[in-house]
């Protein structure tokens, strides 16, 4: 499979209330470069904009999710223009999918490491083919995870986990994975796993969908109670959401 140079990463729209994020470039495994994340953004962008879509799949293409950084493109880079421009363009398009209103599903059909890991974890929910691996090996290369990802494993799955992963860079299997809390599900092919899950989703109120993931955003269950109770009901009410509209409908 070739890379597409015009587009890395495209959105496909196959309706139904599904939008699926596809990384293209499995020629380099997915690798995120600069123009990656950047094309990573706006699709991101377009999304948030699109009010037909309610579920939001991230797959790769070819045998891996995603190899993590092109550590090529930034081969004789100074340490500090990677920690500047490089890593807040990462930590911005990471934050963005972590804030989409739309429930987002990683599909790792294919292993990940490193940045590919940490994008993973910035979606709500990631599922796994049986036969793929995910590592943080950054500490084997001299450096450290700089989107955001060990604060997100953390949050996911404990200190202990991210403590694991980042401090030995030793990658786990799916089932390990799913044990540890990193990943939600695991099957023999992650395709129909997700899309399982996301018929699931779909079977839901979209509203009081997207008020429960910001109410599960914030960091302590007060936070989380105060949100909902002061969004959930007059809105759910307001757009007919309700189990007793439904009945009278």
């Amino acid at each position: 499979m070739t890379d597409d140079p015009a587009g890395e990463v495209r959105l496909d729209r196959p309706g139904g209330g599904v939008g699926r994020i596809v990384l293209a470039r499995a020629g380099k495994r997915n690798a995120l470069s600069t123009r990656m994340l950047t094309q990573l953004g706006a699709r991101l962008d377009e999304v948030a904009a699109d009010p037909q879509i309610r579920v939001v799949t991230i797959c790769g293409d070819g045998p891996v999710f995603c190899a993590g950084a092109d550590t090529v493109e930034f081969a004789g880079t100074s340490a500090e223009d990677i920690r500047g421009s490089w890593t807040r363009l990462g930590q911005r398009v990471f934050a963005a999918l972590a804030e989409l209103p739309q429930t987002t599903v990683a599909v790792l059909s294919g292993s990940s490491y490193g940045g590919g890991v940490e994008l993973a974890m910035h979606c709500d929910f990631r599922v796994a083919a049986n036969t793929i691996e995910l590592g943080m090996p950054e500490v084997t290369l001299g450096t450290t995870p700089g989107w955001s990802g060990l604060s997100r494993i953390t949050q996911v799955a404990g200190i202990t986990v991210a403590r694991r992963l980042a401090l030995t860079g030793r990658p786990v299997g799916a089932v390990e994975a799913l044990r540890l809390g990193l990943v939600d599900f695991v099957g023999d092919d992650a395709h129909a796993a997700a899309t399982e899950l996301v018929e699931s989703l779909l079977a839901t109120a979209p509203i009081a969908q997207s008020i429960i993931k910001r109410a599960l955003a914030h960091d302590t269950p007060r936070g989380a109670s105060t949100l909902i109770d002061s969004l959930a009901g007059a809105y759910l009410c307001a757009h007919g959401e309700t189990s007793a509209t439904r009945r009278t409908s």
